[in-house]
C-alpha cells in the first residue's frame, strides 16, 4: 500500500536548517551491541580520477557484566570510476561471488545484483553486506568533498552549469529537501548558488572507551576525502522485565579541508524501540542534526509511517512508504540501516551476553 500523501509544511513555517552535530557516542551499555561502520571516499590522482573506497564495520557485544566482545566484522577496498563502474573489490571475509559485480555500475541496478550474488550475506545481514549496500549513496555524494578545494572549484562550477537542467529535473520532487515550491530547486533552476548549510564536525570518539568505535584510518592530508559513518546501539531490556528494546543509531556524511577540518554534509540521529517478542517497530523519532536546507527537516516528521512494521523489512519498506517529499534520501539512508536490529540481537543472545 502506498505511503499517505501528507501535506508539506508552509515554506514560511520553514525554520533554517539544523547545525546541532552529534559530540561522541552514548556510553555502551550492558546487555547492548553496536554496530559501527565507516567508508572512505579519496581520489589519490585528483579531481575526477577514479574513486578509492575503504570501508569496515564491527559489531561488538557488551555484556550484563560490563565485558565487550567483538563477534562480527568486515573491510571492503573498491575502486569506482567517474561512471560510477565498479573497477576492482576485495573484502574481508573474501566473497568470490563479487566479481560479477566488476564492471556493472554502481547505481542503477547495484543493490539487486547483490541479493543474486551473496543472497546468504543479504539474509544474515552481515557487516560486509552493511558496507556494501552503503556504496550506491556514498559514491553518489562523495564528490561533494572537492567543493572545499580552492583549486576544484572553478571544474565544479562548470560541471554543475553544464548540468543545470538536466539536475533540476532529476531533483524535483525526490525527496523533502527539493520540494517543487522549496528555495534549493528555485535557485538551482535560476542557475544560483545553493547555499548549502555546511557545519563544523564534533568528533564522535569517547576518550574514556577505546572500544566506542572501531579503528578509522585517518584522512590522506593531500587530497580530498568523503566519509560516511554510522552507528547503531541496540539495547535490551533488564532480565525479568518485560520491556521494549531500545535503539539509538547516528549517521553522519563529512568531508575534509585542505586545511584538514572535518565539516558535515549530512546528518541524522534515530531513536526507536522494537517489540523483542515481535521485532516490530513499536516507536520511533528521527533527529536531524546537520541538514542542506530549510526544507529538508519536514521530512522527519513522517518516521511514524513505519510504526508496525517488521524491524527486517525495512530495508524494502521505508523506500516504499517514505516516497517523494515524504522522504529524505539521507534520513531514509539511516532507517534502512536499522534493519539489521535482529541480527544485532541474535548476536546477543547466540554470545549468551543477555538471558
Amino acid at each position: 500500500m502506498p505511503s499517505p500523501v501528507r501535506p508539506l509544511p508552509a515554506l514560511a513555517d520553514l525554520t533554517p536548517p539544523p547545525a546541532s552535530p552529534h559530540r561522541g557516542a552514548p556510553r555502551r551499555m550492558p546487555g547492548s551491541v553496536r554496530r559501527t561502520s565507516h567508508l572512505n571516499v579519496t581520489w589519490p590522482a585528483g579531481y575526477g580520477s577514479p574513486m578509492n573506497l575503504s570501508a569496515g564495520a564491527r559489531d561488538l557485544v557488551t555484556g550484563r557484566d560490563g565485558q565487550a566482545t567483538v563477534v562480527d566484522s568486515a573491510q571492503l577496498r573498491v575502486t569506482v570510476d567517474d561512471t560510477r563502474t565498479l573497477r576492482s573489490l576485495t573484502s574481508v571475509p573474501p566473497r568470490r561471488a563479487l566479481a560479477g559485480l566488476i564492471g556493472q555500475n554502481g547505481g542503477r541496478g547495484y543493490r539487486a545484483r547483490l541479493r543474486d550474488l551473496i543472497p546468504e550475506d543479504v539474509t544474515t545481514g552481515s557487516p560486509l553486506h552493511f558496507l556494501l549496500d552503503d556504496m550506491p549513496g556514498a559514491t553518489l555524494v562523495a564528490p561533494i568533498a572537492w567543493r572545499l578545494w580552492p583549486g576544484e572549484q572553478d571544474k565544479l562550477a562548470r560541471f554543475a552549469a553544464a548540468t543545470q537542467a538536466s539536475r533540476v529535473e532529476a531533483m524535483r520532487e525526490v525527496c523533502s529537501g527539493w520540494r517543487a515550491d522549496g528555495g534549493p530547486l528555485e535557485r538551482m533552476s535560476q542557475g544560483g548558488g545553493l547555499e548549502q548549510n555546511l557545519v563544523p564536525a564534533h568528533p564522535l570518539e569517547q576518550a574514556d572507551d577505546p572500544l566506542a568505535w572501531h579503528r578509522i584510518p585517518a584522512p590522506p592530508g593531500d587530497s580530498a576525502m568523503f566519509r560516511r559513518r554510522r552507528r547503531v546501539d541496540v539495547i535490551a531490556p533488564e532480565p525479568r522485565e518485560q520491556g521494549v528494546m531500545t535503539v539509538d543509531s547516528a549517521f553522519r556524511d563529512s568531508m575534509w579541508s585542505p586545511q584538514g577540518v572535518e565539516t558535515i554534509v549530512h546528518e541524522y540521529g534515530v531513536h526507536a524501540t522494537v517489540d523483542p517478542a515481535t521485532m516490530r517497530l513499536v516507536g520511533i523519532r528521527a533527529d536531524p542534526r546537520v541538514l542542506p536546507f530549510e526544507t529538508c527537516p519536514s521530512a522527519a516528521g513522517n518516521v511514524d509511517l513505519l510504526l508496525g512494521e517488521p524491524m527486517q523489512t525495512l530495508r524494502a519498506r521505508v523506500i516504499r512508504l517514505l516516497v517523494g517529499t515524504d522522504g529524505c534520501t539521507h534520513l531514509n539512508d539511516a532507517l534502512r540501516a536499522l534493519a539489521e536490529v535482529p541480527v544485532l540481537v541474535d548476536q546477543l543472545v547466540t554470545t549468551g551476553r543477555i538471558d
